[in-house]
């Protein structure tokens, strides 16, 4: 019995394929977080230049309205469905300066933006922009 304990404990074949079973799975989580969180940053990245170019928009085009702010909003974005992005304008005037706040906001729930494993344990994300722009006058 003794010599059968000690050839087991001298013998190594086979610690590659353990270490590796061990360690591939942790390893292998890590590499999807990482492409997950990844495109989550991208999307929300495209969504915040979606808006700031919405928002150059209004600057060069006063007569602008709400509906083509939105339009703009949506032919911007990248990697979501554009139908799917809700965007609100709202007018706020100050003493002497009027504003524009373009918000665009998109939900997990409701959207394309689901992971793209779907087995990972992440709740829904909400991604939004926001700007806020002086609205030219005459």
């Amino acid at each position: 019995m003794a010599g059968l304990v000690r050839r087991f404990r001298l013998d190594r074949a086979g610690t590659a394929a353990l270490e590796f079973a061990i360690a591939g799975p942790v390893v292998l989580l890590v590499l999807i977080g990482c492409l997950e969180f990844g495109r989550y940053y991208w999307v929300r990245n495209t969504l915040e230049h979606a808006i700031e170019e919405a928002a150059r928009y209004v600057i060069l085009n006063k007569n602008a309205s709400d509906a083509d702010i939105q339009a703009q909003v949506r032919s911007k974005v990248m990697g979501i469905d554009p139908a799917k992005i809700n965007v609100a304008v709202t007018l706020a005037t100050g003493s002497n300066v009027t504003f524009k706040t373009i918000t665009a906001t998109v939900d997990n729930a409701d959207s394309s933006l689901s992971m793209i494993t779907g087995f990972l344990p992440v709740k829904s994300m909400k991604l939004t922009a926001k700007t806020r722009i002086p609205v030219p006058t005459n």
